[in-house]
């Protein structure tokens, strides 16, 4: 198109801004929801299924209260950022800012839904695994 017109087409530049956060937040909500996140278990080796499900359960706990507060901060946020508009497009930049405030609702979503299985689950530690298995 540059050659052709001797001008750039601009919009390119501008939809990796929009897309880019919509897809870095589904990944981390994909690896989450199948158990893939990064995690260190020293001390849930050393322990047994029962404090294994109560600590756990405490840490989802404390995972969804945090990524629910991020997500209501996130709306005032947005306020600020909706006046900024890419100028080739025209699309606010609330869009991008949206998928943050979308993944931490979605990742406390995913925290209560955890507690649910740990609830449930036999073994503690198999929550994700054994979901991953019903699903193949």
């Amino acid at each position: 198109m540059r050659y052709v017109t001797n001008q750039g087409m601009g919009w390119p530049t501008e939809v990796p801004n929009l897309f880019f956060p919509w897809l870095v937040m589904s990944g981390i909500l994909l690896a989450a929801q199948r158990g893939k996140h990064i995690a260190i278990n020293i001390l849930i080796d050393k322990l047994g299924k029962m404090a294994n499900r109560l600590l756990l359960i405490s840490l989802q706990v404390l995972v969804a209260g945090t990524f629910f507060y991020l997500a209501w901060v996130g709306l005032f946020v947005i306020e600020i950022t909706g006046s900024e508009v890419y100028p080739v497009t025209g699309i606010s930049a609330k869009w991008a800012y949206l998928s943050i405030i979308v993944g931490f609702a979605g990742l406390g979503i995913t925290a209560l839904t955890t507690i649910v299985r740990l609830l449930q689950s036999n073994d503690p530690l198999t929550v994700r695994s054994q979901h991953l298995q019903d699903e193949l």
